[in-house]
Parts: structure tokens; C-alpha cells; sequence
């Protein structure tokens, strides 16, 4: 039976007997499939038509032209096809795989066919093909994402056929998947410094300045330079990097530090303050700035006040306040401001850069301080009306405290702490979302729902007044952010993204709505910013003690993220570290019978995470997850 016979029938993969080791098979070409997550893009075609000529000249042939040994001498690596069955995804080995595509497309490569009369050797032509069945040597094993992207950044590194720009992309892609930069760090033998340099290289590069270093244009330092900043600045530096300025001119303009005139809140021109245009000499187009930088941070945060009285005027927050920071891009400090408490009413803060004067508002968190008074203030009232019924003869029969037992632990059994349910929500969350950033359809449709709920049931607010909860934040998935990042090169005029990786406005006081009902605007593109405004709000419940919504239970069975949150957790101690000793015994008996830990006898609670921890790999090759991570 000869190769193409076998491609008749949909058999397993092991199609063609290998002679190679026992875990690797001979898949046919025509089932192989390159990954859109290796993070290598570029091959040289003439080493690649050499690498082509070299397999054909060592695969072995019988008599009717079948292959009987393929030319292969190192197997690639790949796993099985999520979205085609039967078909094998390229992890490594992508130009043993390029180079047999340009054999069965058909190859003419330059041959010696002879010498001449003084020794001289004689070229011709030679036409090399094999079909689509020519057997490619794969070891065949399931992994995730990350492990792909480490396998195909292992291979190329150690080859060294991977560009600085690409290694780059290939750590950002490994942070999104879930690695940690220390991880990346010990795995490829780099400070984690230089891990952190690469992602942000990548993240923060924008579109422009690649191509310039794709082109070779700039250089990778200049390229360091210009990832590091956003905006404006970023146009400014990749544009002097263009004209050839040098690394320490580029710097200059970074430590600067200028209070760009675009950022002004104020009546610029009312103000007085002298302009600086171009205010670096022969550098030329760097974005204006002002001359007196103390005196137009003060002039804006007058304007901030001016907006603060509008806005406790209006009553829609619980508390206005101006917060300044040294943050280039005014970013809260996580360390002081956190997710509201339910029922807490959202605070506003008016946030100023003390060194570029940018300003951003949020609405999502509130001080460290205010959300514990709001909680002390909800248990006293608590008490207070316990102690009120109770004294009104209520509950007699046990059936209030039942029910307030009941909604601060929803399922029986040893209390399992905050910090584990946090996991499992985010774990499940990151689940929806992460399918939800790549399908625009389906958060219209869900968006939709809530729309003819606000406005036909009138449930809501009208007349498109839809408004947000306040929700606990869950990290922004690897396919939230690459859509972030998407966003900010279509829509460049209107966004851009923070350190997070999250959209921001670019500036203040644009007129977003113009800008997004221009003529050149797609509706494919507006699609894709509805999709990321919107996936996060699926999901966000409050993770305390609470189970899973209903309705976000059915939603995980229509989109079938089961096995998003198996790939997506991670049994750790950090995890475990949220159960008690009785608790972690539950926990146990919830594991198949063959991977439950044993010699618990006595053990501590340290010892018994230890003993679980070691059955972690285990326990994910066979797809178990804690009850709390479930939908």
C-alpha cells in the first residue's frame, strides 16, 4: 500500500512505518499545518530551495517512485490540530516543513552534471517533486499554547535563526499565555531584565517604527527607545530615529519629561505661558511644550478643580477627588486604590501626571481606606438590623439566620478563603473573555440583549444611557490585549494603550464620536472596538462567595470554554494557601482515585499542599479541576 493509498482512508497518524525513534511518526505533508503562533515570519528562500535540494537528494525511492525513507534526518515537533481533524500543527521544524512545500510544488535547482576538458565542473538543470503524501518524521504530543511558543522559540534561538524583533514577540506572546518573565528568564538562560526589555520592545514598538527596523532603517536600541514611550512622543521619536539622530539624542528627548501643550486642560492661549516649539533646537518637530513647567502644572490642576465642583455638583459620585501622580501615563497607584465593594457607589478620580501633565479620570476604583469604612459601615448596619428584628420577635425559627448563613457561605463544608475563590473566578472569567475578545459577533449579541433589556423593558436607563457595573478586575487576557493593541494602531488618533496593555484615550477633550463615525471608518473595525469594550463585562461578578450566575453558567455551555479553563489553571500553592486543612482533604477526594496524594497521616498543612503540588502536572494531563474552578 503506498502513501497515497493511505491518505484514502482518515487513519491515525502513523501512516507510513518509521525508522526513527519509537515516539515519532511519519505524518503526510498534506496534514501538516504551519502555526500562526510560532514567532519566527521570516525564511530565506535560497537556503531554503538548499535545504530542499539536500532532503531530495537523501529520500529513498522503490521502483514505482514511492517514498520507502524520507529525507527528514531530524523530526519536527507539532501537536494535533484544534481547528482541523487530523491534521498536525507545526511547533517546530517550520523550514523542513517550507522546504518540502517547495518540492511538492515542484523545484528547478542548478546541478553538476559533469566536468569539462580542463576539470571544470558543468552545471545544469534538475527538477526535483515529490507528492503531497511525502512522509515528515513528527513527534506528535498535546500542548498548550505556551508550550508551543517555547518549543518554537527554543528551536530558533538555539539556532539563532530568530531576529531581535521576533524573539521579542515571542516572549510578549509567552507573558500572554500566562508565563511569568522570571519563568521566560531561567527557560531561554537570559537576565529577566532582558526578558522585560523584549516584551515591552514588543508591545510598545507601534506599527511605524517596526517597519523602519524590519527595513533596517533604525537600529534595535533606537527601536528600545521608542517602545518605551506613547503618543505623540512616539511619532516624535520614531520620526528623528528615521532621520538618522543618534541613541543619546533619542534619550534626551525621553528624560526631558515635557509637559506637551496638547495635554492642557487650561486656555492655553488666556494663560500666557510662553510655548516652546520644537523646543529642542535642530531636533525641530518635537511636540510643543511649555517653557515653565511648575506654572502650567499648577494651571491645570486649577482646571481640575473647576471640573471636580461640576462633577460633585452633578451628585453621581460617592466622592470626587484629584489625585497626582509621577506616572508619564497617570496611572492610579495599585498599591492605594481598589475594586468597590458591592453596593459601594463608584468614586471619580481625576488623575494628573505631575511630569508630562497628562490627565485620565477613572471610575473603577476607590482608596484602600474608603472601601474598608463602607464594609465597616455595611456590618454594622447588618447587626444593627439583626439586633432590630430580633428584637421584634423575628426569627424564631433559626430561618433568617439560615439565610444570612447561607449568603455568606453558599456551599457546605470546611470555609475555603477568599484569596482561592479569586483564582477560580478569574480563572473562569479570563475563560469567557479570552473567547469573547476574538468573536465581535457574539458580544454584539449579548450586547444587544442588554440594550433591549435598557431600553424595551426599560429595566435601565434610556435613550442609550446604558452605564457599566463596578465590577472586581480580572487581568486583562493575551487576547484582550493583542486586540487592545490593534485598536490603538486603527484607531491612532483616538487611542492608545497604557503599561497594561489596556486602551486608553490618547488625550483628553477629542471628540471620540467624530472620529469613530468618520466616512473611512469600517463597520469590521468598530466591530472589533464594540468586542473590546464590551467581553469584559461577561463574567465580572463578584468572586467572593458567591457560585456562578445562572445565566453565566449558560453561556460557558454555549461557548464551550471547558477547555479554556483547564488550559488556563494552574493548581498552586497560592491556591491551595486559600484552603484549610480540612478543606484540602475535601479537595482530595474530589481527585481520581490514582493520582490522590498519600501519606497524609498527620502531615501539616505544608506538607499536604507539597504532596498535592506534586501531583499538580498529573492531575492536568487528566483534565480534573477543583469544584471551585468549575461553571
Amino acid at each position: 500500500m503506498t502513501a497515497a493509498q493511505q491518505m484514502t482512508t482518515p487513519a491515525p497518524l502513523r501512516l507510513v512505518t518509521p525508522e526513527t525513534a519509537a515516539d515519532v511518526v511519519n505524518v503526510p505533508f498534506s496534514r501538516t499545518r504551519r502555526s500562526s503562533l510560532n514567532p519566527r515570519k521570516r525564511f530565506d528562500h535560497d537556503k531554503l530551495v538548499e535545504l530542499a535540494a539536500s532532503i531530495y537528494g537523501r529520500t529513498k525511492f522503490d521502483g514505482a517512485g514511492n517514498v520507502t525513507r524520507t529525507g527528514i534526518e531530524q523530526n519536527l515537533i507539532g501537536r494535533p490540530s484544534a481547528k482541523e481533524s487530523g491534521m498536525v500543527e507545526l511547533a517546530a521544524g517550520e523550514r523542513r516543513q517550507r522546504a518540502v512545500e517547495l518540492l511538492v510544488q515542484g523545484l528547478t535547482v542548478q546541478v553538476q552534471t559533469g566536468e569539462d576538458a580542463n576539470g571544470r565542473p558543468v552545471m545544469g538543470e534538475a527538477f526535483y517533486q515529490v507528492t503531497d503524501t511525502y512522509p515528515v518524521p513528527f513527534r506528535v504530543e498535546e500542548m498548550t499554547d505556551a508550550e508551543l511558543i517555547e518549543v518554537a522559540t527554543l528551536e530558533n534561538s538555539q539556532r539563532q535563526d530568530m531576529t531581535p524583533m521576533e524573539e521579542a514577540d515571542a516572549f510578549l506572546a509567552l507573558i500572554g499565555a500566562g508565563r511569568t518573565a522570571d519563568y521566560v528568564a531561567v527557560k531561554y538562560g537570559l537576565h529577566v531584565n532582558t526578558v522585560k526589555s523584549r516584551v515591552q520592545l514588543a508591545a510598545g514598538l507601534g506599527r511605524e517604527a517596526r517597519k523602519l527596523l524590519d527595513e533596517g532603517a533604525i537600529n534595535l536600541e533606537q527601536a528600545k527607545i521608542i517602545a518605551t514611550t506613547s503618543g505623540a512622543m512616539k511619532k516624535s521619536l520614531t520620526e528623528h530615529a528615521r532621520n538618522g539622530n543618534s541613541v543619546a539624542t533619542l534619550k534626551n528627548l525621553v528624560k526631558a519629561g515635557a509637559f506637551l501643550v496638547e495635554n492642557a486642560r487650561f486656555d492655553v492661549e488666556a494663560s500666557g505661558l510662553r510655548i516652546e516649539e520644537g523646543g529642542l533646537g535642530m531636533l525641530g518637530d518635537f511636540p510643543a511644550k511649555f517653557a515653565d513647567h511648575k506654572t502650567a502644572l499648577n494651571k491645570q490642576l486649577e482646571a481640575l478643580e473647576l471640573l471636580k465642583a461640576e462633577e460633585e455638583e452633578r451628585g453621581t459620585w460617592g466622592k470626587v477627588e484629584i489625585v497626582t501622580v509621577e506616572s508619564a501615563y497617570a496611572n492610579l497607584p495599585t498599591n492605594e486604590w481598589v475594586t468597590p465593594p458591592h453596593g459601594m457607589t463608584p468614586h471619580l478620580a481625576l488623575i494628573c501626571s505631575s511630569t508630562t501633565g497628562k490627565v485620565a479620570q477613572s471610575s473603577l476604583y476607590v482608596r484602600h481606606a474608603d472601601a474598608q469604612a463602607f464594609k465597616r459601615e455595611q456590618a454594622e448596619a447588618a447587626r444593627a438590623a439583626q439586633a432590630q428584628a430580633a428584637a421584634a420577635g423575628e426569627g424564631e425559627t433559626g430561618g433568617s439566620t439560615a439565610s444570612a448563613a447561607h449568603t455568606t457561605s453558599p456551599s457546605s463544608g470546611p470555609k475555603i478563603r477568599e484569596a482561592a475563590h479569586v483564582i477560580a473566578h478569574q480563572t473562569r472569567a479570563q475563560a469567557i473573555q479570552g473567547h469573547l475578545a476574538t468573536d465581535p459577533r457574539m458580544c454584539l449579541a449579548l450586547a444587544c440583549e442588554s440594550l433591549a433589556k435598557t431600553t424595551i423593558c426599560r429595566s435601565g436607563g434610556g435613550a442609550m444611557e446604558i452605564s457599566l457595573r463596578s465590577v472586581k478586575e480580572v487581568p486583562l487576557t493575551g487576547e484582550g490585549r493583542a486586540l487592545a493593541a490593534d485598536l490603538a494602531l486603527t484607531f491612532g488618533t483616538v487611542f492608545t494603550t497604557d503599561e497594561g496593555g489596556r486602551l486608553t484615550y490618547r488625550r483628553m477633550g477629542f471628540d471620540v464620536q467624530e472620529a469613530l463615525t468618520a466616512p473611512e471608518v469600517q463597520t469590521e473595525d468598530l466591530l472589533k472596538l464594540f468586542a473590546y469594550l464590551t467581553h469584559q463585562q461577561v463574567g465580572d461578578w463578584e468572586h467572593n462567595l458567591n457560585d456562578t450566575p445562572r445565566r453565566v453558567k449558560k453561556l460557558a455551555e454555549q461557548l464551550d470554554v471547558t477547555g479554556d479553563v483547564q488550559e488556563r489553571f494552574t493548581l498552586s500553592a497560592a491556591y491551595l494557601d486559600g484552603y484549610t486543612v480540612d478543606a484540602l482533604h475535601q479537595l482530595i477526594q474530589t481527585m481520581p482515585e490514582g493520582l490522590r496524594p498519600v501519606g497524609l497521616m498527620k502531615a501539616s498543612k505544608k506538607e499536604i499542599v507539597g504532596l498535592i503540588l506534586e501531583k499538580a502536572p498529573a492531575l492536568k494531563g487528566a483534565g480534573w479541576l477543583p469544584n471551585l474552578v468549575k461553571f
